[in-house]
């Protein structure tokens, strides 16, 4: 299972390197959460070299050049592409699976679950989403979250973290983001949480059992 892929096609090369199988080029499923450059600008150079099975698409299909030239490649490929709709689940296997809770013009919003590991990744979040996501319960507890929007401020109000109530807490933004993200209003809102970012810790890894996890970080 892959969802989205990031900007860089080195890096997305590396890490998929890193952690498939040796000699596995196969990916069962491709999930397209959001459709902007920076979440799947790498895709289309990395997937000449592996096999792709199904493809899970949210958001528009035309958004970007990066999703036009996604699209014109899968339609060559004969991938077959779904389209996500909210409440749909794909099992991943032993017990683990993915969920589309909503979604939206920006994309999808996902919950990864595994016995007692749950990860809320908001990657096509946006206000009406959000409204819908804060009247929910049953998302309490999390062991990971995935700030919005590279934490930008709007999609990551302090309320909505508390409630959550993670573990721990993931933002994946890049080193001198020109918008100047993530916002200090998000890092106050986050602060007393275990918080790992991409800009300071490069990659992060986690892993589980389904009962315990482990951390790694690339600094």
């Amino acid at each position: 299972l892959l969802i989205d892929g990031g900007p860089s096609r080195r890096a997305l090369s590396d890490g998929l390197g890193r952690r498939l199988p040796l000699g596995n080029r196969q990916l069962d499923w491709l999930v397209i959460a959001g459709t902007g450059e920076e979440q799947i600008g790498g895709l289309v150079p990395t997937l000449d070299r592996f096999e792709v099975e199904n493809v899970l698409w949210a958001g528009p299909q035309g958004g970007s050049y990066a999703a036009r030239e996604l699209q014109s490649h899968l339609l060559n490929a004969e991938i077959p592409v779904e389209k996500a709709e909210a409440g749909q689940v794909l099992d991943l296997g032993d017990g683990a699976a993915l969920t589309v809770l909503e979604v939206g013009q920006r994309g999808a919003v996902l919950l990864l679950e595994w016995g007692n590991f749950r990860a809320l990744l908001p990657i096509g979040l946006d206000f009406e989403l959000l409204s819908n996501l804060e009247s929910r319960p049953d998302l309490k507890g999390l062991t990971a979250l995935m700030l919005a929007e590279s934490g930008y401020a709007p999609v990551n109000p302090a309320e909505w973290i508390d409630a959550l109530g993670p573990r721990m807490i993931l933002l994946s933004v890049g080193a001198g983001d020109r918008d100047g993200l993530p916002s200090p209003e998000t890092l106050a809102a986050v602060e007393g949480y275990t918080l790992l970012r991409t800009d300071h810790n490069g990659w992060i890894q986690l892993s589980t059992d389904s009962e315990q996890l482990w951390v790694e970080v690339e600094r």
